[in-house]
């Protein structure tokens, strides 16, 4: 018996445990969240001085209107666990008020039976009225163990109450939580509901301009496909220069330990800007405004504010710097058999062959006077193949 009420207490102090984690983590993501949706808010209202409508303000927009659905569904997440706690305190609650009423009525007994035996010639007299010495003592045992039972009692009946106190207390503040949580997703709806028909009426203005989103696509892919290639080219010529099929066979023990720290740190590696919201994804990409178009991108837009410095996300060796027309300059960075990749780059501050640390500046992604706001087009590769980037940074 005793075994399964330690099994039971272990198991619940360990639901507890994760329970609470469960609350931290929603915490977290919750931030991130609040985070994102005052980025691209700040972001969109810079592009709103130069113009109304466009893919990147329209993007701006959509990431903000992501954001603010996962900011929804953790509210709810919230509430749920909150929903859970209360029906929990609850359950406590009427547990201890049981055993309150149970204990008075032990209690009440004992008293009863106490003030039968209230003084200390009825004590005395019930002791000597024992048939034997042996059973005298018993009974002599037996009335200092109701004394101490009784006091015992009196203090679990105090405890009982103050912990019922407490728990109704903290039952009180879990609705008042829950509340409030209400209460913001409620409001969060609203600002989303608004959001939602501002994008429809982005769109409908975008569809006017068929014309300029088509030459934006042709450039969006034209860059695309001269990057890939340019990487492509770069990874063969070093495959010739040390002949072999596996561009990395012969990397140096510091590089193999720069690689297999590099790998280590999937989904730990620090953003190439300290501040920026994901506009556009890795893999096909819907085009705004022109149904059915989509660009494939090799990894990741990141927007921020102008004047955004680049950074590289792990140590490593610059492994070349290159232009490419429209899209400025390209920086290649190699972690062993990793390459990281940044794209539409200015001010670049490094070259081939420099070695760099983790969040060394590289230069500024370029800002163009449409928008108002920084784009930096980020790629990790392995080898040969292209990896999706977003599995490889902090969440």
């Amino acid at each position: 018996m005793i075994r399964a009420f330690s099994v039971l207490l272990i198991s619940s102090l360990f639901f507890c445990s994760l329970l609470g984690q469960s609350k931290e983590d929603l915490k977290r993501q919750k931030q991130r969240a609040f985070d994102d949706i005052k980025l691209a808010r700040e972001l969109m209202e810079q592009t709103t001085k130069k113009r109304s409508s466009s893919v990147q303000r329209l993007r701006l927009l959509q990431r903000g209107i992501n954001s603010r659905a996962k900011l929804i569904g953790t509210l709810e997440q919230e509430v749920g666990i909150i929903d859970s706690d209360i029906a929990d305190t609850k359950i406590q609650i009427s547990r201890l008020e049981a055993d309150n009423i149970n204990n008075k009525e032990e209690y009440a007994r004992l008293i009863y039976y106490a003030y039968r035996n209230h003084t200390n010639y009825e004590k005395l007299m019930y002791i000597l009225a024992g048939a034997t010495i042996s059973q005298s003592y018993q009974r002599y045992k037996y009335l200092k163990y109701i004394g101490e039972y009784r006091r015992k009692k009196a203090s679990e009946i105090e405890e009982l109450i103050v912990e019922m106190d407490q728990q109704r207390k903290e039952l009180n503040e879990l609705k008042n939580e829950k509340l409030g949580l209400l209460e913001d997703k409620e409001r969060e709806q609203k600002k989303l509901l608004g959001e939602r028909t501002l994008r429809a009426n982005m769109v409908n203005d975008l569809k006017k301009q068929e014309t300029r989103l088509k030459r934006e696509i042709k450039k969006k892919e034209r860059i695309a496909r001269e990057l890939e290639t340019k990487i492509r080219e770069i990874i063969e010529e070093e495959a010739r220069k040390i002949n072999a099929k596996n561009i990395y066979a012969a990397l140096t023990p510091e590089q193999a330990l720069v690689g297999h720290d590099f790998k280590r740190n999937k989904g730990k590696l620090p953003w190439p800007v300290d501040r920026g919201i994901i506009t556009m994804g890795f893999g096909d990409n819907e085009f705004p405004g022109l149904r059915g178009s989509s660009v494939k991108n090799n990894g990741i837009d990141i927007n921020s504010s102008a004047g955004t410095v680049v950074r590289a996300i792990f140590d490593g060796e610059i492994t070349k710097v290159f232009a490419i027309l429209g899209a400025n300059y390209t920086v290649l960075i190699r972690h062993g058999e990793f390459l990281s990749v940044y794209q539409n780059l200015i001010n670049v501050r490094v070259k081939t062959g420099d070695k760099v640390l983790t969040k060394e500046a590289l230069g500024e992604a370029f800002a163009d006077e449409d928008n108002n706001v920084s784009m930096v087009h980020f790629e990790v590769w392995q080898e040969r193949n292209i990896l999706n980037p977003e599995k490889w940074l902090s969440k």
